[in-house]
């Protein structure tokens, strides 16, 4: 896949853990090393004898985690002590999910679900190139809150406190519009929200419950919302695809799995934000959409 974004020349040193050759951990490695070399460990104690024989100082330790307590406390707060200036992510699978409610998490770690990684890991990575800001790079006591405001987009500020998910921001004038977007969704509070973020990145919105079953002139691309996807959801998201074609619609999807994923791909969807998400993930899929598709021109 072409990134949309502008390489910079950097040396970005990354430790990877764990076993990276599963399915759901796909192409972590490949976006690391477009930033800077990379070792890669099996286990936290094969990572732990390399940071003690080589003397290494990572400036990104990425833990994949496949299930809960795979890798132990221990054995981070052990990387920790070995390499106390590098960022710690957990790369985590879909057994990781409900670790938050039930589990005891790594504390100051940042957390990245597998299915989240694509719309996500450049522009962190990007970011902590070049030196700016970003979540990744905060230290590990900065609260959720600040890293969502790390990573907020300074183009997107409150303005009114109507409800919008949380966020409010002036539209932007239609004349100046990037084009229209057709918002699917079933929530009127999530399509208001996604209508409110679109405009203030310089779309016109328009919002329909139900797909409609015949084609839609002028869409710029579209956006699917959806919570479980099942075969209503499937269905309606191939009627989405036709009514729109050949313009590219993002599937957003609740902690999709494989086999989600792949259903809606095979439904023609042109690429899938998984949920939960922030805007900047969908805004960036967007990004690298017109990219391929100026490519392709």
């Amino acid at each position: 896949m072409n990134e949309s974004w502008t390489r910079e020349p950097s040396n970005l040193s990354t430790l990877l853990i764990g076993d990276v050759d599963r399915s759901e951990f796909a192409g972590a490695r490949a976006a690391l090393e477009l930033w800077g070399p990379v070792e890669v460990c099996p286990t936290a104690a094969d990572a732990v004898a390399v940071l003690q024989r080589d003397q290494l100082a990572p400036d990104l330790i990425v833990a994949a985690q496949a299930f809960p307590d795979q890798i132990s406390h221990a054995a981070i707060a052990r990387l920790r002590r070995l390499a106390p200036l590098a960022r710690v992510v957990g790369l985590l699978g879909s057994w990781c999910e409900g670790e938050m409610r039930t589990g005891s998490p790594w504390p100051g770690a940042v957390r990245v679900y597998g299915h989240q990684w694509a719309s996500r890991a450049g522009r962190q990575l990007q970011r902590m190139a070049s030196g700016k800001s970003c979540a990744w790079s905060l230290p590990p006591t900065a609260t959720e809150e600040e890293r969502l405001l790390a990573d907020a987009d300074p183009a997107t500020t409150p303005t009114d406190s109507k409800k919008s998910g949380g966020l409010a921001t002036t539209p932007t004038d239609s004349k100046k519009s990037g084009g229209l977007v057709l918002i699917h969704s079933r929530s009127p509070e999530m399509a208001e929200w996604l209508s409110t973020m679109c405009r203030s990145r310089g779309y016109a919105t328009l919002w329909r419950r139900e797909p409609a079953s015949t084609y839609t002139d002028g869409v710029r691309a579209a956006i699917f919302d959806a919570d479980r996807f099942g075969d209503a959801s499937c269905a309606e998201l191939r009627r989405l695809v036709e009514s729109v074609r050949p313009s590219p619609v993002v599937a957003l999807m609740t902690f999709p799995r494989a086999e989600d994923r792949r259903r809606a791909m095979q439904a023609g969807a042109t690429a899938i934000v998984s949920k939960p998400f922030v805007l900047e993930d969908l805004f960036e899929t967007e990004r690298k959409i017109l990219a391929q598709e100026a490519v392709g021109t």
